[in-house]
């Protein structure tokens, strides 16, 4: 394993001169405190050398035991070179399927982004000057019926209107594209708490940031998974948004006050379906480099922290 053609050339050196030269010493002091303690130790991955000066990567068990009546450890390494490799793969491929579903966040966004600019500025438009044109045409007519008929008309043409600035929010939020992710937050609260009764409060410590778009489309459409999943399942009278902008990282919690829930849900063995959504948001946030915290207890409410790393400039 270690390249050697006769056992003997490793008689009396020390198994820490094996190890690779950065570990060296900590090995070394392993050894020593092994021996001083007379306690075992299992399945502890290092680097070792091989004669031709190429690294290895081994599993190391080290047992106590007692040799010519003074105490000892035997080591026994494995080779895990394979394994090693086995799992640089996988992780490169969980890094790509990460930059793919951020790549297919950002272009699904681009051709959401899209559609709203066609509903808000043609459709939107055009029924706005079909409605200019039938109140200028109902000041011409002196019928009460072809009044109220075209009352009718403009009655739903309103309708559409509103229907097509709900859609273009829907779609993508212009605020967030316009005006920033701390002002796109402040809108979906205000949106949140019109539409469910819920009370909240928003706390920031900056006015505006700059982001990347991934950084703010992302953020923002964990917010608003965040907030769904609340009215689904929280059952909360208040909600309380803070984002903390430091010079190197922003930090986003979301907090209720609802029923809460036991986090053990989110373990894999025990991941439910309507969990999958924080599970997409932890994915997500990792592909920025952040982290996702989840905090909660049943009946004492949940808080959600979202982090990620940015420049002392913002993104």
């Amino acid at each position: 394993m270690l390249g050697h053609e006769n056992p003997v050339d490793l008689l009396d050196s020390a198994v820490s001169d094996l190890v690779h030269e950065s570990r060296r010493g900590i090995s070394h002091d392993l050894e020593i405190s092994m021996l001083n303690e007379n306690e075992g130790l299992t399945s502890i991955e290092e680097v070792y050398i091989r004669k031709d000066g190429s690294p290895i990567s081994v599993e190391i068990s080290v047992y106590p035991i007692i040799f010519r009546e003074e105490n000892a450890v035997q080591i026994i390494a494995r080779d895990i070179t394979e394994r090693k490799k086995v799992e640089a793969e996988i992780w490169e491929y969980q890094n790509m399927l990460k930059r793919v579903a951020s790549d297919l966040i950002l272009a699904e966004e681009s051709e959401r982004r899209k559609l709203a600019i066609v509903l808000h500025d043609q459709l939107g438009q055009s029924l706005a000057m079909a409605k200019i044109k039938i109140s200028g045409l109902m000041s011409t007519l002196d019928g009460v019926e072809q009044q109220d008929k075209l009352k009718a008309i403009e009655a739903d043409i309103s309708a559409a209107v509103k229907q097509t600035r709900s859609l273009t929010n829907d779609l993508s939020p212009p605020v967030l594209h316009e005006l920033g992710l701390i002002v796109a937050i402040r809108w979906r609260l205000d949106k949140f708490m019109n539409e469910t009764g819920i009370s909240t409060k928003y706390d920031h410590n900056v006015d505006t940031v700059t982001l990347r778009d991934e950084q703010s489309i992302i953020l923002f459409g964990s917010a608003d998974e965040i907030l769904n999943n609340i009215v689904k399942h929280a059952n909360a009278g208040q909600v309380n948004v803070m984002v903390d902008v430091q010079s190197s990282s922003l930090i986003l919690m979301i907090s209720d006050d609802g029923q809460g829930f036991d986090l053990s849900i989110l373990n894999p063995e025990n991941r439910r379906n309507d969990s999958f959504g924080l599970f997409s948001i932890k994915e997500r946030l990792e592909y920025l480099g952040g982290v996702l915290d989840v905090q909660s207890q049943p009946k004492q409410g949940t808080r959600v922290i979202l982090s990620i790393p940015i420049s002392s400039g913002g993104a």
